[in-house]
């Protein structure tokens, strides 16, 4: 059933097994997988079934980072949490991405791919991308296109695949829960506070306001933080502040090493023959998905090289948009402007120069909005959105302002920034791309160097896939919760979602977390019979 906590004018008291808080993709997903055990659910919500500013704003931080986005809006506060706004692609991790990394600080997870392996099936069908696997030979076998890749000991091709139309979590899922007797869903239900018995470790209840400031008690045997890779850190900093850290929070990680998927256009390819890449440009449809390949590192290549992985998606662009030569332009433009010389100047010059026919294309249609060359429009090459996977650092944080929102709760401020490891690791991974594409004679890989400086700033994008402020670990000393997803010194409280990722590998999270949050009800329910 569903109750919207607004038409509840008197302080109430509820029971349940368990209790979700948090009704985004990790909440819903949870709510199902314990649906059939009959046991009494609960799923704690801050938002409506749609979008209302009364509860988005509640995502607002006290001040807007420096270097990196907004939270306001690249997240959604109501049911179905960012699923609502998705572009549901899909990848699976590698096992690569669990085992440590000598050369990369804070690496490795307390549990290894083949522990979440036969979980992603099942996360799939909830993600609308079907049961039949990531398998690069078995799509380009079924498409009929090749995998120029195949035989590289350096780089491979890898498959994305997204449900047409996006699936919205509540929307797909949510039906079944509104209609069960075991399950209800408070929503605009807002988390306020956490009951902590320090001798049991137990947490024995949670309230939560409705938007007339009405409060409401519920107690659970398990309480499972399912509020998102900002949320789960900013609450869990709240009660922390309130327990002295007693939370899984002694040695001070909750907060820390928040990850995001920087995407950077550092690199352009230009094909010796456009068909030999139709794998990468396909964008097949079959069974109401969508289905294409992307570029990445070959798992042994990232220890030999000890790099991190990039995802390297291709887009079609005409000689006009690719040009080196109008970007270096622009670059030495506004370098004229500063009266400065800029890094790289002999490599813009030469871009230029080389570029010349493009560079007064764009000067024309500027100037006189007219064209110069018909086949300016025709195809150049491809663009190159690369999606790093960004480090573990510990001074990219989440963490609590002075400033309260209307329920009364600090707010959040973020440090983060693009540490230069990250991106030197990026140069190296695109300069063995390089080599090996030419290697393999099917084209030329343009590592664009020169634009490091705009890449760090103007032309710096940003995936919203919000990681490792909870992450998981061995021990408190490294991190929040243990491989189980349950926070340390506490006997009955979880926490599921990206948050929880020690690393964040080079491909979006949401399979990852459903897979994991299927792990964790297998855990739960074994755990009760127990």
């Amino acid at each position: 059933m569903i109750i919207d906590a607004n038409t509840l004018s008197d302080s109430t008291n509820h029971v349940y097994d368990y209790c979700i808080l948090g009704g985004g993709v990790a909440g819903i997903t949870l709510a199902n997988e314990l649906l059939a055990s009959g046991k009494r659910v609960c799923i704690v919500e801050g938002g409506d079934e749609t979008f209302t500013m009364e509860s988005q704003n509640l995502y607002s931080p006290a001040v807007q980072p420096t270097e990196y986005e907004d939270p306001t809006y690249d997240r959604l506060r109501f049911l179905g949490g960012s699923s609502n706004h998705w572009e549901n692609s899909t990848s699976e991790f590698h096992p690569s991405d669990f085992k440590t990394k000598d050369w990369i600080a804070h690496s490795g997870w307390p549990i290894s791919f083949d522990e979440v392996k036969p979980f992603y099936s099942r996360a799939a069908l909830y993600c609308g991308t079907g049961s039949d696997g990531y398998k690069t030979s078995h799509w380009s076998k079924h498409f009929g296109k090749t995998d120029i890749f195949e035989s590289s000991q350096k780089i491979n091709a890898n498959i994305v695949k997204a449900a047409i139309p996006p699936v919205h979590f509540f929307s797909k899922y949510g039906m079944p829960l509104k209609e069960s007797q075991n399950v209800t869903i408070f929503k605009n239900a807002n988390l306020v506070d956490l009951s902590f018995n320090a001798q049991s470790l137990t947490v024995e209840s949670i309230d939560f306001f409705n938007y007339s400031g009405v409060k409401h008690t519920v107690a659970a045997d398990t309480f499972i933080l399912c509020l998102g890779g900002i949320e789960n850190a900013r609450y869990m900093l709240i009660f922390n502040e309130k327990y002295k850290d007693a939370l899984g929070n002694k040695f001070k990680n909750v907060g820390h090493y928040f990850m995001d998927h920087p995407v950077l256009r550092a690199a352009k390819l230009y094909p010796k023959k456009k068909e030999d890449f139709a794998l990468f440009t396909m964008r097949e449809h079959i069974d109401e998905r969508f289905i294409n390949g992307f570029i990445e590192m070959n798992e042994s290549t990232l220890s030999q090289e000890e790099i991190s992985n990039i995802r390297v998606p291709l887009f079609e662009e005409s000689n006009f948009v690719i040009s080196e030569g109008i970007e270096s332009f622009h670059v030495l433009g506004s370098a004229i402007e500063q009266e400065t010389i800029p890094d790289y100047f002999g490599q813009h010059m030469i871009n230029v120069l080389g570029d010349i026919d493009m560079v007064a294309e764009a000067v024309s249609r500027k100037t006189f909005s007219s064209k110069l060359f018909d086949y300016a429009d025709d195809f150049g090459g491809y663009d190159l959105a690369i999606m790093i996977e960004q480090t573990p650092k510990y001074d990219n944080k989440v963490f609590l302002s002075d400033e309260v929102d209307k329920l009364g709760l600090k707010k959040i401020k973020i440090e983060w920034t693009l540490h230069d490891d990250d991106i030197s690791r990026m140069w190296k991974a695109l300069d063995v791309m390089a080599k090996e594409i030419g290697r393999l004679n099917v084209g030329r890989l343009k590592v664009m160097k020169e634009y490091e400086e705009r890449l760090r700033s103007e032309k710096l994008f940003f995936s919203h896939h919000h990681m490792g402020t909870t992450r998981m670990a061995d021990n408190v000393q490294s991190g929040v919760v243990d491989k189980n997803l349950k926070v340390f010194n506490t006997s009955n409280l979880y926490i599921a979602g990206s948050s929880v990722f020690p690393t964040g590998s080079h491909v979006p999270p949401t399979l990852t977390i459903t897979a994991l949050t299927i792990k964790l009800a297998e855990h739960l329910l074994t755990e009760a019979i127990v």
